[in-house]
């Protein structure tokens, strides 16, 4: 058995790149655990659709449904994709 001697600068240096890579593990892991809820709340939505909650709200207004349990208000990704797909149109 050996044993790795590393002086204080290197222990630091190595705590800091540990500390770095479970930091973005876990950013990582939560963007995913994102995509992979089929519904979301509406600045969830807003952000994974990429645009303002103020687009989003105009979006309701002209038609999007919006799931609303005992006041709380989900719109499915399903759902988005389908009214997105409905006002295609050619330019």
């Amino acid at each position: 058995m050996f044993q790795i001697v590393l002086d204080e600068q290197q222990r630091k240096e190595l705590s800091n790149n540990v500390y770095n890579a479970l930091r973005d593990a876990i950013k990582q892991a939560k963007k995913e655990e994102q995509h992979a809820k089929p519904y979301l709340n509406k600045k969830e939505m807003a952000k994974w659709l990429g645009v303002s909650t103020d687009t989003l709200y105009k979006f309701i207004k002209n038609g999007l449904p919006v799931t609303n349990i005992d006041g709380m208000q989900l719109i499915g990704k399903e759902t988005v994709i389908e009214f997105l797909k409905q006002h295609e149109e050619i330019i």
